[in-house]
């Protein structure tokens, strides 16, 4: 029984995409650098979405905390729908959706990573 049970385990770590990273506050974040999604979590504000995306490109892709993110999804999101990102400025928008000045739709990675409510009340 123990071999069955180990055997499923394994089965549901390999069926999961390898691109697959929880982020700090629990966001599902999927891709690479050159694009990443931060999938829809109901009630989620930019800032949730921004925190996650600093999270992975920090701790999954091992970036400088001054590396810029930008945001490609538009503004505003459709309903339903995660934030996408890149470290790549190619078909960014020109806003982050968050209150930053200036606003020139990236933040750095260490900013928006900044930005993670639960890491800020455990400090």
């Amino acid at each position: 029984m123990k071999t069955i049970a180990a055997i499923a385990v394994a089965l549901g770590i390999a069926a999961s995409p390898a691109s697959a990273f929880i982020a700090f506050d629990s966001y599902r974040v999927d891709g690479d650098a050159s694009r990443f999604m931060v999938q829809y979590e109901p009630g989620a504000a930019a800032r949730n979405y921004w925190c996650a995306a600093g999270d992975f490109a920090l701790r999954r892709l091992n970036v400088n905390p001054t590396t810029p993110i930008y945001r490609i999804s538009p503004k505003p999101l459709p309903r339903m729908t995660g934030m996408m990102f890149s470290l790549s400025p190619e078909g960014a928008t020109d806003d982050t959706g968050i209150f930053v000045i200036p606003n020139r739709g990236y933040l750095s990675a260490g900013f928006a990573d900044s930005l993670c409510e639960t890491r800020r009340m455990k400090r």
